[in-house]
């Protein structure tokens, strides 16, 4: 039983190898899908076949589909990163930011918890990106203040500075001239009302 076991796992590594090179090196989405069909039919519960599957989906158009897969893996292993970094994704082009901001957020918890260094700077990365969509400007310059302190690769470090810094603080100089032109233009309504409000008061 315990030699079956150990043939069965050796032939679902080398099907989802074999599924991971289709759909990257071929992209051939269909031949994937199937050896990954083959792979959950022996076991429905390997997370990591889920997630591939929920990434071919995805590339397939098919993005309430890949968001099912997706958190049918993240029930089965709350603290896959992966995971949550491909749900993320899913979200943010089905136009969810927050939801997408949120997954994200997970996923670097999870990365850093699990030691899982390597996934960092394109977390970040991506979480600078939603919230620059989502015009949240001081948050994401927050964010890559992070993101230097806790990278130790230069070269992710000089990526996000070279990407993201003179971006942020170009939007947040800008956005604080125009609430200060905006706090200026309050003020002296305030002080010179017009004709009209001047009638109502």
């Amino acid at each position: 039983m315990q030699l079956l076991k150990k043939v069965l796992n050796i032939s679902a590594e080398r099907q989802l190898k074999t599924a991971g090179d289709l759909f990257v090196y071929h992209s051939d989405y269909h031949g994937a899908l199937q050896l990954l069909e083959k792979v959950l039919a022996d076991d429905p519960n390997d997370t990591r076949a889920l997630v591939l599957m929920g990434d071919i989906l995805f590339c397939l158009n098919r993005d309430k589909d890949s968001l099912q897969t997706l958190e049918k893996a993240i029930r089965l292993d709350p603290t896959m990163a992966e995971a949550y970094i491909s749900k993320s994704g899913v979200l943010e082009v089905m136009g969810r930011l927050r939801d997408a901001l949120q997954a994200c957020r997970e996923a670097l918890a999870h990365a850093a918890n699990g030691k899982r260094h390597y996934l960092l700077a394109g977390l970040f990365d991506q979480e600078i990106i939603l919230l620059i969509r989502m015009k949240r400007f001081r948050e994401a310059q927050r964010v890559l203040e992070k993101a230097l302190y806790c990278l130790d690769d230069e070269e992710d470090v000089d990526f996000l500075l070279s990407s993201y810094k003179g971006l942020l603080d170009h939007y947040c100089q800008k956005r604080l001239h125009t609430q200060e032109r905006a706090r200026q233009l309050s003020l002296s309504i305030v002080k010179n009302p017009s004709p009209c409000q001047a009638q109502v008061s």
